[in-house]
């Protein structure tokens, strides 16, 4: 009836109303009105809010009640403080790297290695050091000549003022150097002084022609051309001065030893043999600070157990052997932003073994790095806290 009511109508329930049906119509448009659904609305979220009020469990007084007291301002201060380095500890924790070793077989082939050093002898003047390196391929370096210095300092390892750094050079071959005397006089021919019915007319010439023959070599203060060029034996100790040896050998990336040592060492007839003259006339002290020694390049949180290494002994003390046997253990370190570092890690044990070189002949006295390379390779990775993690 009602339907029926409405269709009758021309839409304006005023306008036509007969029956029962004004009524009706009065009531849905009296219901349809925004004013009356918006008061429907309200008085509905009121009594939901009523509802959802009882649900609180942390009911607040008015403000004409509450009360403010110094204990509750510390209370107060002592939270805020808390939660401020609680926030701030896990945002640390959330922007710093989380590192991930994993152990690997080192499968690498070929590869080189450098060693970084950085070494003070105190009291050996730099004119008696000598440094070599050889490894079990059968390469031998002979008074290192690259990347490596010697700089004179004073006895507390200040390096001279007005210096220039000692760097050591290659020696200049037999072939550079022959014929060197002739360019300034030709009508000259220097005596080879028994190795060779020609003539020797530099420093190096003599030393090849005593090669030739199987000779050991003399002493160069004795040779004409040596002391003619300025190359004579220096094996006098200057007295005050110390040396720092300073920069890195390149070697294969296999077992060897590097080792210092007062003296020089040279090439006969394929044998290497030490000049022990050093230790003829002068008192010899050993010590030395490691300063720096790395097996490759530096990396984060890298460490090596022979950094500011002190070793100090007393002029009295016994020469000898100070030998250090390093396990090196092949790194690779792999930052957040991709970038890899292969560099190493190294253990170290030391041994002292007590010999004088001219008494026995088997022990030359000096600072030795023996090292040899494990199978196992470690693999440190960078990684960044998830946001949700």
């Amino acid at each position: 009836r009602e339907r029926e009511c409405w269709l009758s109508n021309t839409g304006d329930p005023r306008k036509v109303c007969h029956k029962g049906c004004c009524f009706f119509s009065f009531c849905l448009v009296f219901v349809r009105s925004p004013c009356v659904q918006g008061g429907f609305r309200m008085a509905l979220f009121d009594s939901l809010g009523k509802r959802v009020r009882n649900f609180d469990a942390f009911a607040k007084t008015m403000d004409d009640f509450k009360v403010r007291t110094k204990s509750g301002g510390v209370v107060s201060i002592v939270g805020y403080v808390i939660m401020s380095a609680l926030f701030l500890s896990e945002l640390k924790m959330y922007l710093s790297n989380r590192v991930e070793t994993k152990l690997v077989v080192d499968n690498s082939r070929g590869e080189g290695m450098s060693i970084y050093l950085d070494i003070h002898f105190p009291k050996i003047s730099c004119n008696l050091l000598g440094i070599d390196a050889l490894d079990m391929t059968g390469d031998v370096q002979l008074e290192i000549s690259h990347d490596l210095y010697k700089i004179r300092t004073d006895p507390s390892g200040e390096p001279i003022a007005n210096q220039k750094k000692d760097r050591l050079e290659p020696k200049t071959s037999i072939r550079e150097s022959k014929g060197k005397e002739l360019e300034q006089d030709e009508s000259y021919c220097g005596s080879c002084y028994g190795a060779s019915a020609g003539c020797c007319n530099s420093c190096d010439e003599v030393k090849e022609a005593f090669e030739a023959r199987g000779w050991m070599e003399i002493n160069l203060n004795e040779i004409e051309q040596c002391v003619r060029e300025g190359k004579m034996a220096d094996n006098k100790l200057v007295a005050g001065e110390g040396c720092l040896v300073k920069g890195k050998v390149d070697v294969a990336k296999v077992a060897g030893n590097l080792h210092i040592s007062p003296g020089h060492t040279f090439d006969f007839n394929g044998v290497q043999l030490h000049d022990n003259s050093a230790f003829e006339g002068n008192s010899l002290n050993l010590s030395h600070r490691i300063n720096r020694l790395s097996y490759g390049d530096s990396f984060p949180g890298q460490k090596n157990p022979l950094d500011e290494t002190d070793k100090t002994l007393k002029d009295d003390d016994p020469l000898g052997m100070h030998e250090y046997f390093v396990k090196i253990v092949p790194t690779t370190y792999k930052k957040a932003s991709g970038e890899a570092i292969s560099s190493n890690q190294y253990s170290v044990t030391e041994y002292f073994r007590q010999g004088e070189p001219t008494a026995s002949g088997t022990v030359l006295p000096g600072v030795y790095f023996f090292y040899e390379m494990s199978p196992i390779k470690v693999e440190v990775t960078e990684t960044r806290k998830p946001f949700l993690g």
